[in-house]
């Protein structure tokens, strides 16, 4: 009996990903922007993996824990431009007193990623060709096993959905959060060969709520351990109450949006 499903090619789908990553690693130095989109990329390449994994379970773990490492070393630049970027949108529809201290953090954060620890963009692109030698020797999935790694991607996403919808803690949110963009990017990607409904546009929503929460939870994580970049204690309270009202309001639209996307078990 023949597979159900269209063919995909794997291994195509992945140098393209993984070269697009080296192309926004080249050069003397890597700009904010560019790391941001190298991260994405990998992200990318690592939800393949996970489709892939029916056909090499051993290769797909080892290329999930280098395209990790490889991510590891690009964090932190992406994470002072994303909360610099929370503080500066809150802030546009803050009171005045909540505007200059989210301002304030904003200025310090940017301040801050200006001169962020030193990347190794030589140990960063050594590590992504790695990848791109693994995705090289990958196995060719069938169809029938690219549709299982997709559907075992769906039910990760709707495990986590369930844990996460409701929970008060960043951890469990933030791995809702990490599932449901894989479903996305996996969809995305895959295209036609994708088994369920690919439901991008909830898919985007989504993820950028949980994203906007998480960003704001750690935003108010670094109010409490330094007050002074709101400007001093009572503004950074006040900046921390405006972030909790914000977080509030996220979390009950990617709840009940969570609760749309997988009404249907996929």
């Amino acid at each position: 009996m023949r597979s159900p499903g269209p063919a995909f090619d794997l291994r195509g789908a992945l140098a393209q990903e993984l070269n697009a990553a080296l192309q926004e690693m080249d050069g003397p130095a890597a700009p904010v922007r560019a790391v941001h989109r190298c991260r994405v990329r990998l992200k990318r390449a690592r939800a393949l993996g996970r489709v892939g994994k029916a056909a090499a379970p051993g290769l797909a773990v080892v290329f999930n824990d280098t395209a990790r490492a490889v991510m590891r070393q690009l964090g932190r630049a992406r994470d002072l431009s994303a909360l610099a970027d929370t503080a500066r949108m809150l802030a546009e529809t803050a009171d005045e007193r909540g505007a200059a201290a989210l301002l304030r953090v904003a200025e310090a954060l940017e301040a801050a990623r200006e001169a962020p620890p030193a990347i190794d963009l030589d140990s960063v692109r050594a590590g992504i060709r790695d990848l791109l030698a693994l995705a090289q020797v990958w196995p060719e999935p069938s169809p029938r096993q690219v549709r299982a790694g997709a559907m075992r991607i769906v039910k990760r996403a709707r495990r986590a959905r369930r844990r996460g919808q409701g929970a008060q803690t960043a951890k469990v949110r933030h791995e809702w959060r990490k599932r449901e963009k894989d479903r996305l990017y996996a969809a995305v990607l895959l295209d036609k060969a994708w088994p369920a409904p690919r439901r991008r546009k909830q898919s985007e929503t989504i993820g950028q709520l949980l994203g906007m929460e998480r960003d704001a939870l750690l935003l108010m994580e670094r109010l409490e351990a330094a007050p002074a970049l709101a400007g001093d204690s009572a503004a950074a309270a006040h900046a921390q109450r405006l972030l909790r009202k914000h977080n509030a309001r996220v979390r009950r639209r990617a709840d009940k949006i969570g609760e749309r996307l997988h009404a249907r078990g996929v």
